[in-house]
């Protein structure tokens, strides 16, 4: 008898320990959560989201609503989402033990806006990654005019993201290379506002400061970019300051170990 007494209360107990939990996760089920604490983070300063943005995405696919419940949100399917948005490169969902609730978005940076008549206009960002433009901003970046030489209304943004073979006869390489180094030197970035392509020249920049083009040629590895920044660097540090800005219609960095400028008439 006493033997049958413990099972039954040891059953009692188990039992009531069970519905006091379901009890208690229903209970938490139906909290109201309120909005998320969002964190985002840019980088170099170039913002392409904001937080009322990214929660009027959510909104509108109906995976955010004020007062929210618990059992209502979807964090595997709000994660999914923001990875896959044009601006965006990381996210991570989460909710802490006090049901406060985070969104952590990392952004893209595009580094050029590629631009060809026939053809929408799209970014390259710092991955090597095309992306299309933002409809919530409009970065101030390097722009890469010309293009239509290279990319023809039948290709486009469409058929180049994941083609590496169209990548390269489209010159994205060569105009990542160059767009990346400007990107990461102060003194270029704010220089350098437009690089135009042309069949005769290749790559022609053209400064915010002074009226010369800059013929910069190919720029087929890395090496070989640096190399005519370099050769630049010392034009800019060894001739500007005695000769002037507007004395020169051009400067040529196409030749080895040569600097080629050419003086107004």
């Amino acid at each position: 008898m006493m033997k049958f007494l413990k099972i039954a209360l040891l059953v009692f107990i188990f039992g009531g320990t069970v519905f006091l939990l379901i009890a208690a996760n229903e209970k938490i089920a139906d909290q109201r959560l309120q909005k998320p604490i969002i964190e985002l983070t840019v980088q170099d300063g170039i913002s392409l989201l904001t937080e009322e943005e990214l929660l009027n995405e959510l909104r509108v696919l109906h995976l955010f609503r004020d007062s929210l419940q618990k059992s209502e949100l979807k964090i595997d399917a709000i994660e999914g989402y923001l990875e896959g948005m044009n601006e965006v490169l990381t996210a991570d969902v989460y909710v802490q033990l006090d049901n406060k609730w985070h969104i952590d978005v990392k952004t893209r940076r595009p580094i050029a806006r590629l631009i060809a008549q026939g053809v929408d206009d799209f970014y390259i960002d710092n991955d090597y990654e095309l992306m299309r433009l933002s409809p919530y901003a409009k970065p101030k970046i390097l722009a890469f005019t010309g293009l239509e030489q290279l990319i023809s209304p039948k290709l486009g943004y469409n058929q180049i993201i994941n083609n590496d073979s169209l990548k390269t006869i489209c010159k994205m390489d060569q105009i990542y290379r160059i767009s990346n180094y400007v990107c990461n030197d102060a003194f270029y970035n704010a220089q350098i506002v437009q690089v135009h392509y042309t069949k005769e020249d290749g790559f022609v920049m053209i400064p915010r400061v002074g009226e010369q083009k800059i013929i910069f040629g190919a720029a087929d590895s890395d090496e070989m970019v640096a190399d005519k920044f370099k050769k630049l660097t010392t034009f800019y540090e060894e001739v500007i300051p005695y000769e002037g800005w507007s004395k020169y219609e051009s400067i040529n960095l196409k030749f080895k170990d040569q600097i080629v400028a050419k003086k107004k008439e």
